[in-house]
């Protein structure tokens, strides 16, 4: 099993830390795992084009998705993360996630196992609605949502030393990722 974690934060911190404690759990069950950052590829806004629905998920765009696409498509679940920002998730997570438009029903990551990471320096409250972009974006490419975690933390690597959130993690790991 393939699990690929997607980190839309900007910087090596809270949601990186999660995705990693998450990756573990499923490496514990024998799952091969993959980081992907979003940060550290070229990935351009969705500019409503179209031709993707046309040209079976192919985007005119010349940058990262076309490599992000195949990895999305190999992976038998992937784990979403991003930090809460105005109670939604990152502007480069919303530029990944607009950019998969073309892969909406051809069925490429129908029933594949997915899950989500929110963290942000506000209350739960607001963190939520980060954790439901992700999961809605999930549910709109038909994946089962299988579980999330959500945590507060306002300084980067803070959530690394919640014995509880990185608890939650490790166990979203496994349940992603069941033991054969």
């Amino acid at each position: 099993m393939k699990v690929l974690a997607i980190s839309g934060s900007p910087r090596k911190g809270n949601t990186d830390s999660m995705l990693k404690q998450v990756l573990k759990g499923a490496a514990e069950n024998g799952a091969e795992t993959e980081l992907v950052r979003l940060a550290d590829k070229k990935i351009e806004p969705c500019r409503a084009v179209c031709d993707c629905f046309e040209t079976d998920s192919e985007c005119p765009l010349k940058d990262d998705m076309p490599k992000l696409i195949e990895k999305l498509v190999s992976a038998d679940a992937i784990v979403f993360g991003s930090p809460d920002y105005f109670k939604n998730v990152s502007g480069i997570m919303k530029n990944f996630m607009d950019r998969t438009n073309g892969l909406c029903g051809t069925g490429k990551l129908e029933e594949k196992q997915a899950a989500t990471i929110a963290v942000g320096g506000q209350d739960l409250k607001n963190v939520q609605f980060c954790e439901n972009a992700l999961a809605e974006f999930a549910k709109d490419h038909k994946m089962n949502v299988v579980g999330s975690v959500k945590a507060s933390a306002e300084e980067a690597g803070e959530v690394a030393e919640n014995k509880e959130v990185m608890a939650a993690c490790l166990e979203l790991g496994h349940k992603i990722s069941p033991k054969k």
